[in-house]
C-alpha cells in the first residue's frame, strides 16, 4: 500500500516557516535597517508567510490521503505494470517543471525588482542587500529545478497504483484531493485509447498561483487493460463527461 508522505511535507513546510520567522526577527531587531535589515526582514517575512501558506494544503492533502487509503470500498484500485507507470511518471515530470517555472517567475521576479531598487537607490548597504536578495532568488531557482527531479525519482520508486474515491485520487504515491486549499477540481473525462496510449481518466484542476493567476493542470490516470467499463462508470459517478477523444 502507498505510504502517506504528505505529513512529512507538512512538517518540512512548518520548519521552513519557523526558520524564516527567526531570520525575520533577527534581521528586524539586530541589523540596522538602512544597512539591509529592513530588506532582509521583508523577504524573510514574505518567505515565512509563504511557507505557512504552503503548509495549509499539505495538511488538507495529508488528511485526504489518509481517508482515501483507508476507504474499504474505493471506486477503483488499479495496479500498473512497470512500463505503463514509467511513461506516466515522465509526463507528470514535465508538467511539474512547467508549474515550478511559473512560480519562480513570480517570486524570483519580485526579488529581482527589490534587489534592483536597493542597488540603484540605496547607497549605504544597498549593494550588500541586493546581493543577498539575488542569492535568495538563485536558491529558489535551484529549488524549483531540483524538486521536479526529486518528485520524479520518488514516483519511480513508489508503488505503481491508483486509488480513486469520492474524496480524491492517490496516484503514483501522490494525492490529489477534490477539495483543497487554492486547488479546485472541475471534473473528469474518459479519454479513449489512441495509438500506444491506453485509455485514461483525465481529472481537470486549476491552481491559484499568486493573487490573480489561475493555472490549469490535469492528472491523467491510465486505465489498465480490461478496466475501461469500470473507468466509464467512475466518470459517470463523479459527474464527468463520459468520453473525450483526442
Amino acid at each position: 500500500m502507498t505510504p502517506n508522505t504528505e505529513w512529512k511535507k507538512l512538517a518540512a513546510s512548518l520548519i521552513a516557516a519557523a526558520v524564516f520567522t527567526v531570520l525575520f526577527l533577527v534581521s528586524y531587531f539586530f541589523i540596522d535597517g538602512m544597512s539591509g535589515g529592513f530588506a532582509i526582514a521583508f523577504v524573510s517575512f514574505f518567505l515565512a508567510i509563504s511557507s505557512f501558506v504552503v503548509a495549509l494544503p499539505f495538511f488538507t492533502r495529508a488528511r485526504t490521503m489518509d481517508t482515501i487509503l483507508s476507504d474499504p470500498s474505493p471506486l477503483a484500485h488499479w495496479i500498473y505494470p512497470e512500463e505503463m507507470a514509467r511513461a506516466s511518471v515522465e509526463r507528470e515530470y514535465r508538467e511539474f517543471q512547467a508549474r515550478n517555472r511559473a512560480m519562480f517567475i513570480i517570486i524570483g521576479g519580485m526579488l529581482a525588482v527589490v534587489a534592483l531598487f536597493f542597488l540603484i537607490f540605496v547607497q549605504e548597504g544597498g549593494f550588500e542587500t541586493a546581493v543577498i536578495l539575488l542569492a535568495i532568488a538563485a536558491l529558489l531557482f535551484v529549488v524549483s529545478r531540483v524538486t521536479p527531479w526529486l518528485e520524479r525519482r520518488r514516483a519511480m520508486t513508489s508503488p505503481h497504483e491508483a486509488v480513486i474515491t469520492y474524496q480524491g485520487i492517490v496516484y503514483e504515491g501522490s494525492v490529489y484531493p477534490f477539495r483543497s486549499f487554492l486547488v479546485f477540481w472541475h471534473g473528469v473525462t474518459l479519454q479513449e485509447p489512441k495509438k500506444k496510449n491506453p485509455a485514461a481518466l483525465v481529472f481537470s484542476f486549476t491552481q491559484l498561483v499568486g493573487r490573480f493567476i489561475i493555472q490549469p493542470f490535469e492528472v491523467v490516470v491510465p486505465v489498465p487493460p480490461g478496466e475501461e467499463e469500470s473507468a466509464r462508470d467512475i466518470a459517470g459517478d463523479l459527474g464527468g463527461i463520459p468520453t473525450m477523444n483526442e
